[in-house]
Order: C-alpha cells, then structure tokens, then sequence
C-alpha cells in the first residue's frame, strides 16, 4: 500500500521567544496555523487565506517571508506523508480560535519538553531548524 501525500501550507508566528501553535477540534496535536489547498490556490493565497480563517488576523506582508519546503509524517491523517510549504511573519491583530481552531497556545522556543503534543512538522522540522 502507498503512502497517501498531503501538501499543506503553514504559517510560523514567533513573538519573545514564543511560537504560536493550534489545535484543530477534535485532534490532540498542536500545530502551526495552515492548511489545505483550495483549488487555483498558490502557496502565498491560501496561507493568507488560512490564517484569516483561523485565527480571525491578517499576515503582516512586510514582515512575510517563506521559511522553506519540509517533508515529514502527517500529525492527524494515518500513513500520510506531510510536504508543507511554510512562511515565517507577523500577524495584524490578536490571534483567536476562529472556524476549525479549538484553542491556541504559545510555546517556548527552547523548551526542553513540551506538556502539549506536537506535530511531527514543528518537532522534526521547524523548531530545529529556529534553534540553530
């Protein structure tokens, strides 16, 4: 059996040391805010898009700047590979659970250990390559 493709986008917010994760309803795993493609979509449209969605902001375009390209395993969909296209910036208001959002939290960069658990995409991916 074939392992199924998921290509997302997401988008890292990072204020005093602290990165904004979410939870999706009815899922454990904190994550960046992001998503699925629509179709016509391009990378840039639908993170603008997601983050309105889900956290009722707008990305602040002038600090708005791809992060990279990383691959790794799918936090909620089983035998799933995750390719995530993701940018780095800040956002223009105060972030809330909006629409498929049940909570957010901000995590320490440099934690040793989280209580809350993650994505495969912010522990094998992104808050490695923040730390370097």
């Amino acid at each position: 059996m074939s392992q199924a493709v998921l290509h997302v986008v997401a988008y890292v917010v990072v204020e005093q040391q602290k990165l904004l994760t979410v939870r999706k309803k009815n899922t454990q795993k904190f994550m960046f805010p992001g998503g699925k493609f629509q179709p016509g979509e391009d990378a840039e449209a639908a993170i603008y898009r997601e983050v309105r969605e889900e956290l009722s902001c707008e990305i602040d375009s002038s600090t708005f700047k791809p992060l990279g390209k990383f691959v790794t395993t799918a936090a909620n969909e089983a035998n799933t590979q995750l390719v995530a296209t993701v940018f780095q910036g800040r956002l223009l208001g105060i972030p809330k659970a909006s629409s498929e959002i049940a909570e957010l939290q901000w995590i320490p960069i440099m934690a040793k250990e989280y209580a809350l658990e993650l994505a495969p995409l912010l522990t094998d991916c992104v808050l490695p390559w923040l730390r370097r």
